[in-house]
């Protein structure tokens, strides 16, 4: 029996992380838990006379990122990612969804937002980002990067507010993305 040396035996931290998602400023400060998505590679089934052979199958499928986050006072966060999402849909008018290919979308101020200046126009426009997520070693240390490939928020929780809580519990939501793919 061989053994293979393990040059690292540390445990993973579940608190030692950095999400950064390109367009959505200073968000990485907020993300208070992320998941790494489920991995599946489904079976392809194949008669044979005696049996079902269950063959590997040719293509991935990668459920979606789901990040929670502490709300910002102000609530400058959450409605970075709800203008997002309501430009993608372009609820009120096709003018919105222009907005967001363009790079012009508001902040809550009504102020162009400053985050969407900063990345680089691509052919499809301004309608995806890119996102990563850091996992630092027992020293703070970046030790793998898991980029995701063309994200868009797909679902944004409710903010709830309560005045019967005696303690100070900051509002927090939960924002689920579809991408492409990672690597």
């Amino acid at each position: 029996m061989a053994f293979t040396n393990v040059e690292n035996r540390n445990f993973q931290s579940p608190v030692k992380f950095n999400f950064i998602i390109d367009r959505l400023k200073d968000f990485d400060f907020y993300v208070q838990s992320i998941n790494l998505p489920d991995v599946s590679l489904p079976f392809l089934e194949s008669g044979t006379a005696f049996t079902t052979l269950k063959l590997p199958g040719n293509k991935l499928r990668f459920t979606e990122l789901t990040a929670t986050f502490k709300v910002s006072e102000g609530m400058y966060n959450w409605y970075e990612i709800f203008s997002w999402m309501q430009a993608l849909g372009f609820p009120e008018n096709q003018k919105q969804f222009g907005d967001l290919r363009d790079g012009n979308l508001k902040d809550l101020n009504g102020k162009a937002s400053n985050s969407l200046n900063k990345r680089p126009t691509r052919e499809i426009g301004d309608l995806y980002a890119q996102a990563s997520l850091i996992m630092n070693t027992s020293h703070n240390n970046p030790h793998l990067i898991i980029n995701f490939v063309d994200l868009h928020p797909i679902s944004l929780t409710s903010v709830t507010l309560d005045t019967k809580s005696s303690d100070a519990e900051y509002v927090t939501a939960t924002t689920t993305f579809a991408y492409d793919y990672l690597l």
